[in-house]
């Protein structure tokens, strides 16, 4: 990667460009979403991250064939799209909405509500210590060097069938 293309990267149309096409389009409404709602906007490494008054509302990841959207919404919080983001290690975000067609974008928008008003009135409550994360990643290390899988809860699996989340225990 030249010096050039990695200081695109770091633009947030950059990071918006990295997703397909159609859902390139859909991290711009997201985006425009949480600018509109009143959110900072700021652009990290691989992500694009919203805030209100210094505390992280959500971040946006865009990936080749799927966006992924971190949350501050509680760990208990039951949508379809909804999976645990304990592999981004946020200690105030602790799910993620994960999006594969443009279609699935309206029935977020009231989840990405949700996650806005929690920061905006106090009541987001979720904030992992770094305990949390020793011991998920202690957890994981054991079972890789046992041969074993790395155990993986509430893990988001597409199906390729159907356009349908599956959670998978």
């Amino acid at each position: 990667m030249s010096n050039l293309e990695f200081k695109y990267m770091q633009t947030k149309k950059g990071i918006l460009d990295f997703a397909e096409p159609k859902l390139r389009q859909v991290a711009e409404k997201i985006d425009c979403f949480f600018v509109d709602l009143g959110c900072t906007d700021y652009v990290k490494t691989i992500y694009v991250g919203y805030e209100i008054n210094g505390e992280m509302v959500a971040a946006l990841y865009p990936h080749p064939d799927h966006l992924e959207i971190a949350l501050s919404l509680d760990e208990t919080f039951v949508h379809p799209l909804i999976g645990t983001a304990d592999h981004l290690s946020w200690r105030t975000l602790p799910v993620s909405a994960v999006i594969t067609k443009a279609m699935q974008f309206n029935s977020l928008k009231p989840v990405f509500k949700v996650a806005f008003s929690r920061v905006l009135n106090g009541n987001h409550a979720v904030s992992r210590d770094n305990e949390y994360f020793r011991k998920k990643r202690g957890s994981q290390r054991g079972r890789i060097a046992s041969g074993r899988s790395p155990k993986v809860s509430k893990k988001v699996k597409l199906k390729k069938s159907s356009s349908k989340i599956q959670k998978m225990k």
